[in-house]
């Protein structure tokens, strides 16, 4: 039993690693956890929660949906907190991914509740990390990159105490890069430039592809934005050669928006029209792909409040019932009364008139 456990964990660890450079590989490994003899609930979640995570990295959000889902059924069952908090997290970057920012920020504050409640802290120290990335993620779009930087700053000292070295960098890159971006917003171009270089430098020690290639992307929009735009396409051509092996389609597509741009401001038509119409053919793709994933997660959670409110109508039906039969024995009652004294008063009149 010890050993199965061991192969599971090895197993785990191998997959999640896999989820942002080979996702069909992190999907695979993680099934064989899933379909693994007398498998924990733990242990299926773990495995849900990769497969999820994974077809999220490929920008199949149907098919995240759907192992989402089967994640919330299994839920109930789990006991462990530090598990909870994770699905929680999990969950809450789902919504975000398919902005209902609403729902992720729900689950986010659950999760929340439970990381800062935890006696041990530094063993949930990538819990907060995510949860914090993710608010970053949520409040740039809702609010600004001043709120988001604070974010992400939380989430960068949360990961720099994490001891495990492919988690600590990997997400450290993801968080450098997206600084790096409200850095340029900003007008703050040398401290991107300086966040973008620090998160190209995280991925290539833990060597994830689509970081190094995100990192690249960043530093070449600073150039273009200095008026440097030879040295940004030889950024982005670099980033798109190392791109085209990850086969994430967002980081395709914001590389050919980039490569575009810049061969505008050059004047190079042929270029700029190249890559403009590879750009448009992606975002056409990844738009109808993030339409259905959201049209079927609204439809979810309109079925899912639908039947809460079915359930409170259920709950309350009998005090209803019970509150309408006492108010109309009132009436009977009051009626009965207001006879009856109508009665009285009529035959105290008679007597006084005679």
């Amino acid at each position: 039993m010890a050993q199965a456990q061991e192969d599971i964990d090895s197993i785990v660890i191998t997959a999640r690693k896999q989820i942002y450079e080979n996702p069909d590989k992190a999907i695979q490994l993680a099934q064989t956890v899933y379909d693994y003899p007398n498998v924990s609930v733990n242990n299926k979640i773990n495995s849900l929660l990769i497969i999820s995570t994974a077809y999220s990295s490929k920008r199949d959000y149907k098919k995240s949906s759907e192992y989402v889902e089967r994640i919330k059924e299994l839920f109930p069952e789990v006991d462990n907190n530090k598990t909870r908090m994770n699905i929680l997290n999990r969950i809450g970057g789902h919504y975000q991914e398919l902005q209902i920012y609403d729902k992720a920020i729900e689950y986010l504050d659950e999760s929340l509740i439970l990381i800062e409640n935890y006696p041990e802290q530094d063993s949930i120290q990538s819990f907060l990390g995510y949860n914090a990335t993710l608010r970053g993620f949520i409040y740039r779009e809702q609010m600004n990159c001043d709120i988001a930087i604070k974010y992400f700053n939380k989430a960068i000292e949360a990961y720099e105490s994490i001891v495990e070295a492919h988690i600590k960098k990997a997400n450290l890159s993801i968080c450098l890069y997206n600084k790096g971006n409200c850095l340029l917003s900003l007008g703050k171009i040398e401290e991107a430039k300086t966040s973008f270089l620090t998160a190209i430098a995280y991925g290539k020690d833990v060597d994830a592809l689509s970081l190094i290639a995100f990192g690249k992307k960043g530093l070449a929009e600073a150039k273009t934005l200095e008026g440097n735009y030879n040295e940004a396409i030889t950024l982005l051509k670099k980033a798109n050669t190392i791109s085209e092996n990850v086969g994430d389609l967002i980081l395709n597509k914001v590389i050919y928006e980039a490569l575009a741009n810049n061969y505008l401001a050059l004047n190079d038509w042929e270029n700029y029209n190249y890559y403009h119409n590879k750009y448009r053919s992606l975002q056409k793709e990844t738009k109808n792909a993030e339409r259905k994933s959201v049209n079927q997660s609204i439809i979810k959670l309109t079925e899912t409040k639908a039947k809460e409110i079915e359930q409170l109508k259920n709950k309350y039906k009998p005090i209803q019932i019970g509150l309408l039969i006492f108010i109309a024995i009132a009436l009977f009652v009051l009626i009965r009364l207001i006879f009856s004294g109508e009665k009285r008063l009529k035959k105290l009149q008679r007597k006084l008139k005679t």
